[in-house]
């Protein structure tokens, strides 16, 4: 318990004072989003470039592992975004983010400090594959959403391509692999560089999301984030565990990492890819915060029940 507060705790200080230097005035609306933007289009792509390029390509053929992640992965997220349309007549564009709140783990901020803390060097791996195929997934699914109407087919894919092309998170996802695929050795101004910017990621990210929490109405939106808040943390993680122990055949520790990661709190990159889309910001960053305060009861719950396994 100890150790999972260690690291949630430096989470609500940082998103926090987001919220604290927008109601001092700090800050504004506009320079919450300049935050924001700052986040998404720099310091969170250099962050996903450096975890995908330092991880070895051939481990990212782990069909087995993926699929069993993946099919889980599409199920919460479609299936919340139905939910979401007939429970609470949501629009397709917020509905989509719906689903990605339910869908999309906090993986960078907590998940790989914890997941590596509770099981060792070797917990990268899985966590690595997991972070770069449910980037590809969800992203492609965020943007079939919030793809304009289309009466032809070719259209809307071709709409959604081009959404997911412009996307600076697939991108850098792209761009590591490629990158780790090469075997070329990262010169060292370069390197340098993009650490220095992947170290501000959080900062950032969780900055401008605590910033945009200050003034929203989370009273008029609380049965949506108690429903994003029970699927995240609660049914997300028993789907996964359902699957993977049911379906024998992977490795141990693989399927302690799969049913830790599922378990997360709503990932902050959810919020910036809100922002991108100008659609559920503020209800995303209310959820966020309230999955992360509920987290630090449920994450210890199910690392001990994880434990048992073997």
């Amino acid at each position: 318990m100890l150790d999972v507060l260690a690291i949630t705790i430096p989470f609500f200080v940082l998103v926090f004072l987001g919220t604290a230097a927008r109601a001092l005035r700090f800050c504004d609306d506009a320079g919450a989003k300049m935050i924001g933007r700052f986040a998404f289009f720099i310091v969170l792509p250099a962050y996903m470039f450096v975890n995908v390029a330092a991880n070895d390509p051939k481990a990212f053929f782990n069909l087995g592992f993926l699929w069993r992640y993946e099919v889980v992965t599409i199920i919460i997220f479609g299936g919340s975004a139905v939910f979401a349309r007939l429970a609470f007549g949501l629009t397709r564009s917020e509905s989509g983010i719906f689903g990605l709140n339910n869908a999309y783990p906090n993986y960078g901020y907590i998940g790989v400090p914890l997941v590596i803390l509770a099981f060792g060097e070797e917990a990268a791996l899985p966590m690595g594959l997991m972070l770069f195929a449910d980037t590809v997934v969800l992203l492609a699914m965020t943007a079939f959403f919030v793809a304009k109407e289309s009466r032809s087919l070719t259209a809307t894919l071709g709409q959604i391509l081009l959404t997911m092309a412009k996307n600076p998170l697939l991108q850098s996802v792209v761009a590591g692999l490629l990158f780790a695929a090469s075997g070329l050795t990262m010169p060292v101004v370069m390197e340098r560089t993009l650490t220095l910017l992947a170290n501000g990621a959080a900062p950032s990210a969780l900055f401008a999301l605590g910033a945009t929490l200050y003034g929203q109405p989370i009273r008029q939106a609380f049965s949506e984030i108690s429903a994003i808040t029970i699927i995240k943390l609660v049914i997300h993680p028993m789907l996964v565990a359902a699957v993977f122990l049911l379906i024998p055949g992977l490795d141990i520790l693989w399927v302690k990492v799969a049913i830790i990661a599922s378990c997360l709190p709503v990932a902050a990159n959810v919020f910036m890819l809100s922002q991108f889309y100008d659609s559920y910001s503020g209800r995303t960053a209310s959820a966020i915060l309230a999955s992360t305060v509920m987290a630090s009861i449920t994450t210890p719950i199910t690392l001990y029940l994880v434990f048992q396994l073997s």
